[in-house]
């Protein structure tokens, strides 16, 4: 078997960024760009005030208390009419531009407005101007080639005027279910059947990472249906996901199946638990994925191996595993030979994280999982007490839920 790590290096080198598309601004966020992005225009574009207040000639308000001429008011949107002479100010809001000749803006806090149109200056501060082109230069490269787009970003390329950016497109997920004691979430099971968890739990994570996925569906124990099913996910996605039938029992039939289609196993069997069973495949359309049937495991192996590979898909520069580093508040160990992954709590504790143990009955344990933010690493036979500092695979998706500790 190999490692977790060496089997995240397999699947990341067998796959590339996929082709380029063109995406409207408001549909941007999660994409990465495919293009360097330049400003059709200076930002900001004109001189502004960045304070509600007075343009002033500094000269004007070198002796203070200062009485000054209010010229007219320039609210945002606006332009001023009048520049700035000597003895004259100019009352500006917030994001207005100010007049020729101004030097610096005295905020409304240290004036004092007198009836006849004129207004005294208590105090005259520093700046509170926002010069042309302080931030972006007309021409410049604001967003290269590569960079994710989050809100901010999908703000700054609204200022530049990017109505629509190339961006690399997303990777589709289909998602194929497969065993025969599996039932639809709106049954109710009867004996020795269960309802279809790992669908729904692989539809909603691939979703919450901004990935389209689908369902094909849930699979007898077939080998035709089964063929079926996943040869319409190779046809109309760039990844499919299988849950179950991996491992080597008697109706596992997905590897079997998986070569017959003309899929090339990268890996199968990786020395971790939950999740061992894990297999990794690429055929000329796209890659495969065989998890394991434990909802927990199937949850882990996403984490660790199917995340990373969409987000290369999708042009995110993908880096070595970084798990986060927290204080463990409890006892684990793992007396097998395999790296041990035990779910946990995160708490934030002063600057860092403290990581409490959930209780686990297994990796078919479904519940343990909404009590989770993430999977503390145990190595093969290692033990580990109150106090280390332990490495955690985040959630992620869970990070709303992060307290602080003792809350």
């Amino acid at each position: 078997m190999i490692s977790i790590w060496e089997a995240r290096r397999m699947a990341l080198e067998e796959v590339r960024p996929l082709g380029e598309v063109e995406v409207p601004l408001d549909e941007a966020v999660g994409y990465v760009l495919a293009e360097d992005v330049t400003s059709d225009v200076d930002l900001p574009p004109f001189d502004r005030s960045a304070m509600d207040g007075y343009a002033v000639r500094a000269e004007d308000v070198s002796e203070l208390p200062a009485v000054l001429e209010v010229l007219e008011d320039v609210p945002a949107g606006s332009f001023p009419r009048m520049p700035l002479s000597p003895g004259k100010c100019t009352r500006v809001m917030t994001g207005a531009p100010v007049p020729e000749g101004t030097d610096l803006v005295v905020i409304e806090e240290h004036s004092q407005p007198l009836p006849d149109g004129r207004v005294r200056i208590l105090k005259a501060g520093k700046g509170n101007l926002c010069p042309r082109g302080e931030d972006v230069r007309k021409g410049e490269v604001v967003l290269r080639r590569g960079h994710p787009l989050r809100p901010p970003e999908v703000g700054l390329l609204a200022a530049v005027g990017a109505e629509r950016v190339r961006a690399f497109r997303k990777p589709k997920v289909a998602v194929v279910a497969t065993g025969d004691e599996l039932v639809e979430v709106r049954r109710r099971p009867g004996p020795s059947q269960i309802r279809d968890v790992n669908t729904h739990s692989l539809l909603a994570l691939c979703r919450s990472y901004g990935f389209e996925a689908e369902s094909l569906g849930i699979s007898r124990d077939d080998p035709g249906e089964l063929r079926r099913r996943i040869r319409l996910g190779m046809d109309g996605a760039d990844v499919v996901l299988v849950s179950a039938g991996v491992s080597v029992g008697k109706y596992d039939f997905v590897p079997d199946v998986l070569e017959g289609l003309g899929v090339r196993i990268v890996f199968h069997n990786v020395a971790m638990k939950p999740g061992k069973p894990t297999l990794f495949g690429v055929h000329p359309g796209g890659a495969l994925f065989g998890l394991p049937g434990n909802p927990v495991s199937t949850v882990v192996a996403f984490l660790l191996f199917v995340e990373p590979v969409l987000r290369k898909m999708a042009g995110f520069e993908v880096g070595k595993l970084l798990p986060l580093k927290a204080v463990l508040d409890g006892k684990l160990s793992n007396k097998g030979d395999r790296t041990a992954l035990k779910p946990c709590r995160l708490l934030r504790d002063g600057g860092g994280w403290r990581a409490v143990p959930v209780q686990s009955h297994g990796s078919a344990d479904i519940a343990s999982l909404s009590r989770a933010d993430g999977f503390v690493v145990v190595g093969e036979g290692g033990s580990l007490g109150t106090g280390d500092l332990v490495d955690v695979i985040s959630l992620e998706v869970g990070c709303s839920r992060l307290l602080e500790a003792g809350g």
